[in-house]
């Protein structure tokens, strides 16, 4: 398994992946040789979770609450459409991401602003 955090800049976005600065996020191989060596990325290969301290001193009952819990605390921020334009590509589909959506099929910025607006209101209407 290998990981990579973003730790200079604010979004970078590489085969797929969208990185959200000091935010780690686990990657396939390939993309850890691509990124590794790069001065934006701290990249690392993490051998098995069997030497992780914290899975090791917790049982999963006590670990699935807690997760469970920081779902609903985060909160969906509703975009307009005018602070969707505002904004570069990638922060658009970080915000597609979010919502469950795959940038990568969406072609343009009119394709990502009216997902993102489309399923704003559907998480509205299924969340009310």
């Amino acid at each position: 398994m290998y990981t990579a955090e973003l730790i200079k800049g604010k979004t970078y976005s590489v085969m797929g992946h969208v990185f959200l600065l000091n935010q780690e996020k686990e990657i396939e191989k390939k993309v850890f040789q691509y990124l590794d060596g790069n001065e934006f990325f701290a990249c690392k290969e993490v051998k098995a979770p069997v030497d992780d301290p914290k899975t090791d001193d917790q049982p999963k009952e006590d670990k699935e609450p807690v997760e469970e819990e920081e779902e609903p605390a985060q909160e969906t921020k509703t975009y307009t459409e005018s602070e969707l334009k505002g904004m570069n590509k990638t922060e658009q589909e970080v915000i597609v991401i979010d919502l469950g959506g795959d940038p990568a099929q969406l072609k343009d910025k009119s394709e990502r602003i009216a997902f993102i607006l489309e399923h704003q209101q559907q998480q509205e209407k299924t969340g009310e």
